[in-house]
Parts: C-alpha cells; sequence; structure tokens
C-alpha cells in the first residue's frame, strides 16, 4: 500500500490535496478535518446549528484542513475564521491551501499572543475556538484557557484530551508531569463546564482520539446540555 507523507503531499500539492480531500469526504463520507472523527463532527454540527457562531477561533492550524471546513461553516452564516500556526513550513503551507479563502486569516504566531491580541475583539461575541496547538515543548493550554476564560459567549473544543471514563480515547501524553487531561488545566478556567463524548471509543471507527467541551457560560452548558452525544462531567 502506497504510504504518502501528507505534509510532503500537500506542500507540494496544496490545492489538489484540499480539492481530493473534499470529493473524498463528499462521495464516501470520510472527513478530513478533526482527526477524521465523524462523531465529533456531528457533535461540532449539532452545536453549531445551535449557536449562531460569529467567530470561528483555531490554534494549530497544521496544513488547513480543519480551517478550510470551517470556513465552509462559517460562510453560511457570514462569520469569519481566525487561525494560527507556529510552525513556519505549516503556516506557509496553510496559506497556499486556505489562505485565499475571503473569510479566512492566518497568522504565524504563538497561540496565547494570538488570542491575548485577538481578544479585545471577540471577548464579547460568539465564537468557537479549537484548541490543537500543542505539539512542541511549551504546552500552552493553561495559558489559553486563562484568556478565554473571560470570553463568556465561547464555546471551547480541546482536541488530545484525556476522556476519564473511556482510556480507549487516545490523547496527548509528553512524560509523566504532562499530559493534556483534566488534572493539567485545573484552575484555568473558572466556572465553565466541561462536556465529554457520551458514547465509546469504537463508535468513531477511526483512530479515536479524545477532546473535550467547554461552555464558558451558564446560558451555553444549558444549550450544551441538549446535545445527548455529549456527557456533562461532575467536578
Amino acid at each position: 500500500m502506497l504510504n504518502l507523507d501528507p505534509v510532503g503531499l500537500t506542500e507540494a500539492h496544496p490545492k489538489l490535496t484540499l480539492w481530493t480531500k473534499r470529493l473524498r469526504a463528499a462521495l464516501i463520507g470520510k472527513n478530513y478535518f478533526f482527526n477524521g472523527q465523524k462523531k465529533r463532527a456531528r457533535v461540532f454540527r449539532r452545536v453549531d446549528r445551535k449557536i449562531p457562531f460569529e467567530n470561528y477561533v483555531e490554534t494549530g492550524t497544521f496544513l488547513g484542513m480543519t480551517t478550510d471546513f470551517l470556513a465552509r461553516t462559517a460562510k453560511a452564516h457570514d462569520a469569519h475564521v481566525y487561525s494560527c500556526e507556529i510552525d513556519s513550513r505549516y503556516h506557509a503551507i496553510a496559506n497556499r491551501t486556505v489562505g485565499d479563502l475571503p473569510n479566512v486569516s492566518l497568522q504565524q504566531a504563538n497561540s496565547v499572543d494570538f488570542l491575548r491580541e485577538l481578544s479585545p475583539k471577540l471577548v464579547t461575541a460568539r465564537n468557537f475556538v479549537y484548541l490543537d496547538a500543542h505539539w512542541n515543548d511549551y504546552l500552552p493550554l493553561r495559558d489559553e484557557l486563562s484568556i478565554l476564560k473571560a470570553w463568556q459567549n465561547s464555546v471551547v473544543l480541546i482536541d488530545d484530551f484525556k476522556v476519564p471514563s473511556d482510556p480507549r480515547f487516545g490523547w496527548d501524553r509528553y512524560d509523566e508531569d504532562r499530559e493534556i487531561c483534566l488534572e493539567h488545566i485545573a484552575g484555568t478556567y473558572g466556572d465553565s463546564t466541561v462536556y465529554f463524548p457520551n458514547y465509546p471509543a469504537p463508535d468513531e471507527r477511526a483512530a479515536p482520539r479524545g477532546y473535550c467541551v467547554m461552555a464558558m457560560s451558564t446560558p451555553l452548558q444549558d444549550i450544551l446540555d441538549q446535545i445527548s452525544l455529549l456527557r456533562r462531567h461532575d467536578h
């Protein structure tokens, strides 16, 4: 079986790669966004139908595939996508895949600086925030959430997160002291409510990756409580 490097392939043929992934998603339902997780995509769509987001914010653009999906979603209600990537090569590739989309703003930046810069503009807006910038030695998640806890009209989804009730969901663990989990973010998100998948990991079929969703205010908690695929975490 041909084993192609997705980074090199997208770098060589950015638009063709994106269009191929879009076509495959349309024909056979293979997602090219959210780590290929179908159930997670269903969760997102249900939340998106209930909340008229004005902005979609992503940390960790990588090759721009989830950025493209968010841009297509945002276009339906005249919303905007903001995304940052710290790696210069990935940022350059994403610029060639999605940088020309009129409702997308890409920035090469540390995610904490990126969110801090956006905060005056977006702090009161209705935002969907996708946190996926945790690849390097510095884990920005605690600092990101310390900024986002003021964004009271936002829903935050954290990728690669440990699901306490189901270890079959994969998550990022770097060493004995650092992993993407509730203990790592304790004390950073105020009174925000955390939700986890309300379905078993094998339902994803593709290699399941854990995540959590946060409602940054009580009205948003009331909405997420209506999503049957999510389960509220009891502290």
